[in-house]
Parts: C-alpha cells; structure tokens; sequence
C-alpha cells in the first residue's frame, strides 16, 4: 500500500484507537513495539530499506500491517494500533469447507454463518421471531423462544431440499448452541447507543438550531368525543379513549418541529415516523378557524414562516426515550439512514435526559388540556378533573376541534416569551441563532423531498401472476392487492421481489421500487380495499375483525363500508368502540376534504401531492408487455 493510498484523515496516528501495551507479556510487547515504530516512520515518510534495518520489517509485511490497522472494527473505528497486536484477528471467520457428517464432535466452525448465506431466508425467519416479541433474553440474561425458532429454521431447510448429511442435521443438537450464541449477538446489537453529552456537546446544542431535537409521546389529559348516526337516523355521541399527541421539539430554539395526534389508546412506530414526516414539511398558520372566538396571536407563527432556511431542515441527534415505538428498529433505521442523524436513548426511568420535550407537555397541559371542558386533571384529588369526569359527552372536545386548538395553541407558544431563552421567543430565538451561527442549516435535498414515503420502513414483496392464465402481476401487501400500469405490463418481475413503501395514513396506495432501486411508481390498491379512504390501523383491526369471524368480505365489497355498518349495528357502546368509530370518521373527513379540493377536476386528474414525482424507470433486461 503507497501513502498515498491512505485517506488523508488517518494519516495522522495520533487520532488512531490505542492500546495499552502494560497488558502484554514481554514477548509479545516486543513484537508490538517494532510494528508501531515502523508503522509510525513510514507515515512521517521512512523509506523502505530504513524500515527494513532499523525494525525488521520488510515492505511486504508492512503492507499487510497497515491493511490491518485501516481495517473496520466491530465498534464502527478503525482497527489502529490494535491490529497491530500480535495474534489478534482483524476479520472474522469465514468457513469456505462445506459441512458435513463428522464421526466425533467439533470441525463445524462458521458452519452457521455458511448456513445463512446458503438460506437466507432462515436469517429473516430469525428477524421476525425477535420483532414479533417471541424471541428474545429476559432481565436474567436467558433467551426464550429460541426452541420454537430452532424448529422453524430446520423445517425451512427441509423444505429448501436439504440432505440429512449436511448441517445442521449433521451438527450436535442441530445447532442449537451455535444458534442460540448467534441469536444472543444479534439481541445485543439491538440495544440503543446511549451517548453522555460532554461540555463542547451541552454548547453546540445550545448554539446551533437543529443540532439536537427531542421526540416524545403524550397521553392528552382530555376526554374526547364522536358522533355517528345509528341504522335509525338517531345521531349518537360517545366518548373515545383518551389518546396519545407525538411532538419533535427543537432543544436549541424550542421551536415544536411537528406533531402528529393518534386516534388510538398507543402509538406505533408508523406514528412516531409520521410526526417526523411532519417536522420535516413546512407548516403555515390556517386561514380559517371554525371555533368562534379563537385566534392566533400577533407573534404566532411557525418556524418556515419567519425564516425559510428551516423548511426540510435535518437534525444531528434524535433523542428519545426507551418506549418500544422508538426503538425499534423499523423506526431508527429508516430516519438515521434518510435524514443523516444518531437515534440517543436516555436512561430508562429518567425523564429529566430530555427536559425539554416534557417541559412542552407541561405548558401544553396548562394551555390546552386544563382549560376545556372533559379535562381529566392531573391527579386523582384534583378539582378540576373531577369536575371534568362530570361533564357530559355532548359537551366534549371532537378530535377536528382538537386538531385546531393544538395548531393555535403552538403557534401561540412560538411567539411567547421564554425563560430560558432570556426572555425572547422561540421564534427570535430561532432568527437571531441563524444569524449568529456561520454553519448553514443542514436541510434535506431537493430530490429526497419528493420521497419522504422512503421514511416509512421498507417491505420485500415477492410479485404474483400468471402469464398463462391471463393474471397480471401484482403484489399482496397487508391482506390486499397492489398493481400499476408499469407493474401489469412487465411480466419479467413475475417472481421477484420488490421493494415497497407503505402510505399508513391512506393504505389505497404505496411506492414501489425494484431490487436494485429503480423507481416503479405508485401503486393502487385493487378490489374492494380502493374505494374507502384508510389507514394501516384500520386496516389491521379490519383483517383481524375477518380472522376472529365478525367480518366477511370478498371481491369488489368495500371493506371499510362493510365494518362501518357493524360498528353502527353493533349495542354496546363503550369508549374503545368510540375510539374504532372516531378512526372511521377521522379518515371519511380526509377523504372529504380530498374531494372538496379536486371538485372541479375528474377523480383520475386530481392535484397529485407534492411527492407524486414521475421518475422514469429502468426495468434492465425485463420483459415489457406490448398492449
């Protein structure tokens, strides 16, 4: 390896990993001592022949040294100076050997690994035992439903055809100790990195906006209410489980980044990426206000409404507490990878590692929540949520009327002035820190503003069809059917897997992409699921409605319709039932308001939304049919 070849950044040594050479015997610290002297002269440029008199090393040998201290580390670093320690490896085994039938135990290394690569779909059984939650290591340290993920895996390579010669029949055990130490790596590379934040760190986040934000999840002190017309034409109101606001906050300025409201008893991890969706957007005050006598205050406003640098503006550090919607990995993935941010844990049990976030709740609390009818209060012995607990359903919040209030209560809070801001507002405090700061604002490029579905995590489906029998391809995607014009016409894909992007606020449409990225365009639900507006939730509880019996629907049956006539016909009325009817109307208002705007265009020529880009699409050497 020439020194040129070395990046520029690890020229310097001094910034490489260490060791402590106090820890090795004096034999090998000798060995060390020669391998770190001539690797230190040859970056201050020794020659060749120097190196070779002075340390005993010829140039060969000093290449393969510096090819290991360069090497990637398991923790994310370069090897530096610890690949230079004798008889450590800097790579892991790889078997190459085919396993097979031994007459005496052992010889079997890497024979698992081997296996995966073989099989990989024995590594995604694995992946959806530990996200379902039936795999995974107890508070002792032990690993349960590894059992039932053993069986799995050697019935999946029976049926992939393997030979009882081979592994893992041929292994002790079937494996199951080299599968439970692989299964326990891969649980501990799950965890979370928890980072402390040093003196420099504290004042960058104080400094720079956008550096460091805060997510969190609130349950509304607040009781709700929805109305919906029995068989009869009697209107009914009842009341809904109290329900959950996501807000991302900025730690810098305090400006609220975006919000989402889930009309649920528990947010998911697709809410949790729906908030982010939103502080990503640019947001504008309304221009109309239903509820009589509210209003936005002179200094109200949003952060891309006083400055415009901060519309798709990236964060550095997402923090967020240990809930399990924030730290799976279908929710950190996807937002580390798109926006160019670290996903922080803070301690478990400890709030106060993002005092930011709750402080907002708190002022949320008095704003908003204590100051309507249906307040739930803040304890058992308080006055006002006693009195709250007494009102009737008729005179409760609706979600429409909360959905305002929480738009005019932070805009509100944007232009008031803020203790910890020496009195400025979050709105002052966001202009003047970009005034004052040299860096520009990190904001997302243009090309991935149109894709901001490509946050939602990705799903493989495996494209259906029949060319003999006349089926076009499509694609099953949460118990419905998926297709397009380009997917239909293109029966080379039948077969392959492709990559797609569910929209869980309209579960009518998803993106699609081939295995190697190319763009396939929007696909469209088929049969009975495209005709009624609905969201992932709705759509699980309506599957889970048909499995349990409740429901039956097929073919061209709307589905939504069908469940939305149960819920009318159905006697007890209880606050989870309000919950389901309050997710049915929440998205007919969508779907409405959808057509209000598109009133004076055909249902196929509609206002596209903004990520609705036309990417052309390079389908390689697949067959395309002619029409």
């Amino acid at each position: 390896m020439r020194r040129s070849d070395i990046p520029e950044a690890l020229t310097d040594a001094s910034v490489w990993p260490g060791v402590d050479p106090s820890a090795m015997d004096p034999e090998r610290l000798a060995i060390y001592r020669r391998r770190e002297g001539a690797i230190q002269a040859y970056l201050r440029g020794a020659r060749s022949a120097d190196l070779k008199r002075d340390f005993g090393i010829a140039r060969g040998a000093l290449n393969r040294l510096i090819e290991r201290c360069l090497a990637f580390h398991q923790d994310g670093r370069i090897q530096g100076f610890r690949g230079l320690i004798p008889h450590t490896r800097t790579q892991g085994h790889r078997r190459v050997v085919p396993a097979c039938r031994r007459s005496d135990r052992g010889g079997l290394t890497g024979a698992l690994g081997q296996l995966f690569e073989q099989l990989p779909q024995l590594a995604r059984i694995v992946e959806r035992e530990i996200g379902s939650g039936k795999l995974g290591i107890t508070e002792r340290g032990r690993l349960y439903g590894l059992r039932d993920v053993q069986l799995k895996l050697i019935a999946a390579c029976r049926e992939a055809g393997l030979s009882t010669r081979a592994y893992p029949f041929c292994a002790h055990e079937m494996g199951y100790r080299s599968l439970a130490r692989w299964v326990r790596l891969r649980l501990e590379a799950r965890i979370p990195l928890r980072r402390w934040y040093g003196p420099a760190d504290t004042w960058h986040a104080t400094v720079r906006p956008f550096s460091v934000i805060e997510l969190d999840g609130h349950k509304l002190d607040l009781r709700l209410r929805v109305r919906f017309t029995e068989p009869s034409g009697i209107s009914v109101d009842l009341e809904t489980e109290r329900l959950f606001v996501i807000t991302v906050i900025d730690v810098c300025t305090r400006v609220v980044l975006g919000w989402q409201v889930v009309p649920a008893s528990e947010y998911n991890h697709h809410d949790v990426l729906a908030a982010l969706q939103d502080a990503l957007r640019p947001r504008r005050k309304r221009d109309q206000l239903m509820i009589p006598g509210l209003t936005y205050r002179p200094t109200a406003g949003f952060a891309t409404e006083v400055c415009s640098e901060a519309a798709y503006a990236c964060w550095d550090v997402l923090k967020v507490d240990n809930a399990a919607a924030h730290l799976t990995e279908d929710m950190f993935l996807p937002v580390c990878q798109f926006v160019g941010c670290r996903l922080e844990a803070g301690p478990v049990g400890e709030p106060t590692a993002r005092p930011f976030i709750e402080r907002f709740f708190l002022t949320l609390t008095d704003r908003m929540s204590r100051k309507l009818t249906g307040t739930t209060g803040r304890h058992p012995d308080d006055r006002l949520g006693q009195r709250g607990k007494r009102a009737p359903v008729e005179q409760l919040t609706t979600l429409p009327e909360l959905e305002e209030l929480l738009d005019v209560v932070v805009a509100n809070y944007h232009g008031t002035p803020h203790d910890g801001l020496n009195g400025r507002t979050p709105l002052e405090a966001l202009q003047l820190a970009i005034e004052h700061n040299p860096a520009p604002i990190r904001t997302l490029p243009q090309v991935l503003r149109a894709r901001l579905h490509q946050l939602q995590p990705v799903h493989r489906c495996t494209v259906r069809g029949n060319v003999a029998r006349g089926i076009a391809p499509y694609i099953s995607f949460y118990g419905a059917r998926y297709s397009n014009e380009v997917l239909q016409r293109t029966s080379g894909l039948i077969g392959e897997q492709i990559r797609v992007y569910p929209n869980p606020g309209d579960m009518r449409e998803a993106w699609a992409y081939l295995a190697n990225g190319a763009d396939l365009g929007r696909l469209a639900a088929l049969e009975g699921w495209r005709y009624s507006r609905h969201t992932m939730r709705l759509r699980k509880h309506i599957l889970r409605e048909r499995r349990l019996g409740k429901l039956k629907f097929a073919g061209e049956r709307d589905p939504v319709h069908v469940f939305a006539e149960e819920q009318r016909r159905a006697r007890k009325r209880s606050r989870k039932q309000g919950t389901v009817i309050l997710q049915l109307s929440q998205v007919a208002e969508a779907d409405d308001a959808d057509t209000q705007v598109g009133t004076s265009q055909t249902p196929r020529s509609r206002a596209r939304p903004a990520d609705d880009v036309i990417v052309p699409v390079d389908l390689g050497d697949l067959k395309v049919q002619n029409r």
